[in-house]
């Protein structure tokens, strides 16, 4: 008999497996060690739906069970709808042994996992040893439940000075507690003063996350690099170091970072989608599209599942295949045609979601030079977004970027000034709507102009100004209203011609040229004060 046979005949158990025999096995070893009120169910709905309803204390669920959620998405879930306690214990269980996913399922921190077959000293040991550990801090765990953080630490340290035997779980848990609380301070001293004891990697971790919060991201890389060379699969040091390379402004560092911790552990969805969400930003599309490609799938059945996730992994495949008419192209072309039909099926029911998705496809077929089709796309789009009750500004944007993709500034400019005028203190608005105005192309295009723009920065800064007059020029043909660049090229000619004013008709088309397109700039433009000083500039040289 177990030495915890009472406190068994207590609890409530839950089996999730797809198996009858595996769900019958399991309740005969659990009788024998006590329990007297077991439940199971059949598939990660079914449990789900079964823990809604119903409190357990304990759950055994199998991680693969065919098409429905598995294992790691029902743990998943329940912590992000709050139904499973700390006090609770889950158990993942499994036949697998692939490294990718275990390593996947375990990042997700289940209380224990078991392998299959499991035998009855097994269970009775791996169990025994977790509920002991919960029921000695049951308290703990409970104020943890009620967020009463304050409480919960106080409760660590009467634990501490009793001497239990969980002194090292009760450290980590109090560490923790500071951190969930916003007390930086506490939990630096308290990770700061363990390691000095002992260098535990969980305190090293936990030392380099408040080094982050503290807005110390040089400090923190240094405590995660030196966490990655001593454990290299600890993936969870990898992710924070990539916040910390992002305060610091590194983004490509930052993705690699993200890459090293994807092909460790490929089958956590929110890190795919914070690599395919960096990529994009550094303009590494075959990065992007296959980090999005993952975390789409990976969120099927998934509690994070929404439809921007997969719309963003359709916005990139548009950008990549953007001007490519090779095999290559046209195949990501199709992949987005394939899962904005899939979109389109599973939110039905969501007009914005069926508006967006037109006007991504719009896109994606003006990329492929199918004209006629993507303006009968972006006909429907209008006709939706005319009956949209309420539109919102990203909605709004995405129609202009689809407008001018299809060559129609006319009507694209028009949205974005009635928008402007609608949202005038919303600063981050502003400025979105002034980059799609300065850079109304595809962003292969955008890519290219930018290009030419940093090489002209670098020619003026070494001195070079007619290889810099050049660079901005070939910037210009492809983005000829961008603010900065007209700046730029501005800058050049009167650095350029400081001492006498050129005769040249070529300078003299492109400054009128320049003035031209920056006149209508208004006082509350970020740019405006630079090109006043340049026009100073200029007209004390004339």
């Amino acid at each position: 008999m177990s030495k915890l046979f009472k406190t068994y005949q207590k609890k409530k158990f839950l089996i999730v497996d797809d198996f009858d025999n595996f769900i019958f096995s399991m309740k005969q070893m659990l009788r024998r060690l006590g329990a007297e009120n077991i439940e199971s169910a059949r598939n990660g709905r079914e449990a789900i739906q079964r823990c809604i309803a119903n409190h357990y204390d304990i759950v055994f669920c199998d991680y693969n069970m065919g098409d429905n959620k598995n294992g790691q998405q029902v743990l998943e879930e329940l912590r992000y709808r709050k139904l499973l306690k700390n006090t609770d214990i889950f158990f993942l269980v499994s036949a697998e042994t692939a490294k990718e996913m275990v390593m996947g399922a375990l990042e997700y921190q289940p209380d224990g996992y078991i392998t299959k077959p499991i035998t009855q000293s097994l269970l009775e040991n791996r169990l025994d040893r977790l509920v002991d550990q919960k029921e000695t801090l049951q308290d703990v765990y409970r104020a943890m439940d009620q967020e009463d953080f304050t409480k919960a630490i106080s409760l660590c340290n009467q634990h501490l000075k009793n001497n239990s035997k969980y002194r090292s779980l009760i450290l980590k848990l109090q560490a923790s507690l500071f951190f969930i609380s916003g007390d930086y301070a506490h939990a630096k001293k308290l990770y700061e003063d363990i390691i000095a004891k002992r260098p535990l990697d969980w305190a090293r971790l936990g030392l380099g996350k408040v080094l982050v919060q503290e807005g110390n991201p040089k400090e923190a890389c240094e405590v995660f690099e030196y966490l990655i060379q001593e454990q290299p699969e600890l993936t969870e040091a990898y992710d924070w170091l990539a916040k910390a390379q992002k305060q610091l402004g590194k983004n490509q560092q930052a993705q690699t970072t993200l890459e090293s911790a994807v092909s460790i552990s490929p089958r956590a969805l929110l890190r795919q989608k914070e690599l395919a969400q960096i990529s994009h930003t550094n303009h590494d599309l075959a990065t992007a599209a296959k980090a999005y490609r993952h975390s789409s799938k990976l969120s099927e059945n998934s509690c994070y599942e929404t439809p921007e996730l997969h719309l963003d992994y359709v916005r990139c495949l548009s950008d990549y295949s953007q001007g490519d008419n090779s095999p290559e192209g046209q195949k990501l072309a199709d992949e987005a045609s394939r899962a904005l039909t899939k979109i389109r099926e599973k939110y039905k029911d969501e007009k914005q979601v069926q508006l967006q998705s037109r006007l991504v496809e719009a896109r994606v077929l003006a990329g492929q030079n199918k004209d006629s089709d993507s303006k009968k796309i972006l006909q429907t789009a209008q006709k939706l977004y005319e009956t949209m009750e309420e539109t919102t500004p990203e909605l709004t944007l995405e129609m202009a970027e689809t407008l001018y993709a299809l060559d129609d500034s006319d009507q694209a400019g028009s949205l974005l000034r009635k928008l402007a005028e609608e949202h005038p203190e919303n600063a981050q608005l502003l400025h979105r709507i002034e980059e799609l105005q300065d850079e109304p192309v595809s962003l292969k295009q955008r890519i290219k102009a930018r290009e030419f723009n940093r090489e002209g920065i670098q020619h003026y800064e070494k001195g070079d100004f007619g290889s810099a007059l050049e660079a901005f020029k070939n910037a210009m043909e492809i983005t000829p209203l961008h603010v900065g660049l007209n700046l730029n090229l501005l800058q050049t000619i009167i650095k350029l011609h400081s001492r006498k004013p050129s005769q040249d008709p070529e300078i003299s088309r492109l400054l009128k040229m320049c003035f031209d397109r920056l006149s209508a700039l208004t006082p509350d433009h970020r740019q405006y004060r630079r090109y006043q000083h340049l026009l100073e500039r200029y007209k004390a040289n004339s």
